[in-house]
């Protein structure tokens, strides 16, 4: 077997995995029966922004939702063979696969840390938010929304999934990428532990792969609410303009 058919046994396998997990990539979403990529054309296309749309928004959903997929279903994959050092006599001589699914595991917080950046650049487009450019984050966007859309139903579902979903996973990430990695967390907290706490640590490791399926959906969530909660405003302007009534 040359490398080639070892890398597409390897696509083919991932494949299965994605179908039988029932993961969706953001080009298999249809919402209100459309292709996720008419409804967010439809939308963003709309006049009513405050600034333009970047070109490559849609570009980088599709780009990080390709990340999200790929290695929460290598998760599953890894799973199985992933060191338990519950079970090791108090060691940790971590193997191949305990490495990758750690490292994948930090992977999968900066991407959806990344898909919710860019729902905060979107709902940046359309809505004053105060933020400078180069300020915007998801959370800076929600704590700033306009206040005569935050009883909107739209906004609300996205900041209860952001808020008590996503930001504690996105604060992880933040402490892998500018602190200490996950890998070096887990493994000092399983070396220096307490009995019960290497136990509770292993129980999350194991749901790592449906923890970040579930986070998929999250991502989805919100950025079809955030798409809802655009098109609801564009509604609103086209309400309250100006008619010409000579017409």
């Amino acid at each position: 077997m040359n490398d080639k058919d070892l890398l597409d046994g390897l696509r083919y396998r991932l494949t299965e995995i994605k179908t039988t997990e029932g993961i969706l990539h953001i080009s298999e979403l249809r919402p209100s029966g459309k292709e996720f990529l008419t409804l967010y054309s439809e939308v963003t296309s709309h006049k009513a922004h405050i600034k333009e749309v970047p070109l490559f928004l849609y570009d980088d959903l599709f780009f990080i939702s390709n990340d999200l997929v790929h290695f929460t279903s290598f998760l599953f994959l890894l799973k199985p063979f992933i060191n338990d050092p519950t079970k090791e006599a108090g060691t940790y001589f971590q193997n191949w696969y305990d490495a990758r699914y750690l490292a994948y595991a930090s992977i999968l917080r900066s991407s959806v840390y990344n898909f919710w950046d860019r729902i905060g650049d979107l709902l940046h487009c359309f809505f004053a938010t105060g933020l400078a450019d180069d300020k915007v984050y998801i959370g800076r966007v929600l704590n700033n929304f306009p206040k005569e859309y935050k009883n909107s139903a739209n906004f609300q579902k996205i900041n209860d999934i952001y808020n008590n979903h996503v930001h504690s996973l996105i604060s992880e990430r933040n402490e892998d990428a500018h602190n200490q990695l996950t890998a070096t967390t887990h493994y000092f907290k399983m070396i220096l532990g307490r009995e019960d706490e290497q136990m509770e640590l292993m129980q999350i490791k194991l749901r790592l792969p449906d923890i970040f399926k579930e986070q998929i959906s999250f991502a989805y969530e919100g950025v079809q609410d955030a798409l809802l909660l655009i098109a609801e405003s564009c509604a609103d302007i086209l309400e309250h303009a100006p008619h010409d009534e000579t017409k």
